[in-house]
């Protein structure tokens, strides 16, 4: 009997930014990547693992470490003038990102039609960055396309603009308007889109914004997920542990949360732990001592990881005030750690958070977030027993939000599009 080895699928992506030694967009390059390779025969085409487009110095580290982990990594060398665009994206102002990232995505389209020829590919995948203003020229090739995580599509919301420095205002407004130019009138975003033979988004209101606007259904999966689950929860002491971690700026938005802690009666059973730096940190901790929060909010600065996650391990509940975030992985460490969340109810919290697993706030004026986020300490604070039981529900929703899930989406989204 002669037996046959059954080869693995060849996929070809794009991951302009990938790392294992970093997160955001680095991250989310390295996490579907590395997990994916289990599966399939990868070869991903990449631009940066550092600081800026072309350095790759995290990457050749990373290989030289692990010389043969089984994916082959194909740097797509920026040119001289995407480097000029990318020194001015960095030097005089972001909008020439687009530009820079627009060419390289035209030398990935010529490097990916070199590789081609010499490989038999199931699919081409368009991986990130994620933001749906910049899906690349992949779609020309001559092989099944998949697009995602594609995020980014919504908007600042108007109440949030009154808060904003001069500078925030006018970077969000335009924001806001090229979101909308680009959803209903850009080629290129409708080419992507329509020529994919899958699209998946990153939030419930990205998957909304092309149906309705590109006429494209789109399944929700995420770039993030939890990796690491907790088996049991830290029962809720006399004093409730609240956590805040991020940057200390506007677009994080700590100043709401103290807005509602002002509002709260004289008590000394709470504490709040900030992790983080930022451009608004010497103001807001002036403001603390203004109002007599100080001696119970601890101030951590910039910590490693490993000191973030200690910090919440310990905390109770997690809150994030953020005015503006996808599916951010402070949301999903506060998953792995076990914590209830506090957030808006828009973008990635909007998908997350349960009311078996948290608190949405209500995103209609900054007034009613203020009282909301303070009503919501004040529940928590009065009712520890049900602090705990939703950190047992949170441990329960860790399988639903877990890698495994999200892997096997996209391996469905791959299998069904091979064999279309």
């Amino acid at each position: 009997m002669t037996s046959t080895i059954s080869q693995k699928k060849k996929i070809l992506i794009a991951a302009y930014a990938i790392s294992p030694y970093s997160g955001s967009e680095f991250g989310v390059g390295w996490n579907f990547v590395s997990k994916l390779s289990e599966f399939y025969d990868i070869t991903v085409m990449y631009g940066t693992s550092g600081v800026c487009m072309g350095n790759r110095d995290a990457m050749l580290a990373y290989l030289q470490s692990q010389p043969a982990d089984g994916v082959k990594y194909v740097y797509v060398e920026p040119n001289a003038l995407v480097r000029l665009f990318d020194w001015m994206n960095r030097s005089v102002t972001p909008l020439f990102f687009s530009f820079s990232y627009m060419l390289w995505q035209r030398q990935v389209l010529a490097t990916a039609k070199k590789l081609k020829k010499n490989e038999d590919y199931s699919l081409v995948h368009q991986l990130n960055t994620i933001g749906f203003r910049h899906p690349g020229f992949l779609w020309k090739l001559d092989l099944p396309y998949v697009w995602g995580p594609v995020g980014g599509s919504s908007d600042l919301n108007d109440i949030f603009f009154p808060i904003l420095s001069r500078g925030n205002y006018l970077r969000n407004k335009l924001r806001n308007w090229t979101n909308w130019y680009f959803l209903r009138h850009s080629a290129r975003v409708r080419n992507a889109a329509t020529a994919a033979k899958a699209v998946f988004c990153a939030t419930s209101a990205d998957s909304d914004n092309f149906r309705r606007f590109l006429n494209v259904d789109c399944q929700v999966i995420r770039e993030n997920s939890v990796l690491n689950m907790k088996e049991a929860i830290k029962p809720t002491g006399a004093k409730v542990q609240f956590v805040w971690a991020g940057s200390v700026d506007e677009r994080k938005a700590l100043n709401l949360l103290l807005s509602a802690l002002e509002q709260l009666p004289s008590r000394s059973d709470w504490c709040l732990h900030v992790i983080g730096d930022g451009p608004s940190k010497s103001m807001l901790q002036a403001r603390a001592v203004a109002s007599g929060l100080d001696k119970q909010i601890v101030w951590h600065g910039q910590v490693q990881r490993e000191e973030v996650l200690r910090i919440m391990r310990e905390a109770d509940v997690h809150i994030m005030p953020s005015i503006m975030d996808s599916n951010p992985t402070v949301l999903l460490e506060a998953f792995e750690m076990g914590l209830p969340s506090i957030a808006l109810d828009q973008f990635g919290a909007h998908d997350l958070i349960t009311a078996e697993t948290g608190f949405k706030v209500s995103v209609n004026s900054l007034e009613e977030i203020i009282e909301q986020l303070a009503q919501h300490i004040t529940f928590c604070l009065d009712n520890h027993a049900t602090v705990d039981l939703m950190k047992t529900n949170v441990l329960l929703r860790q399988k639903e939000l877990h890698w495994d899930i999200s892997l096997r989406q996209v391996r469905d989204l791959y299998e069904k599009v091979s064999h279309e």
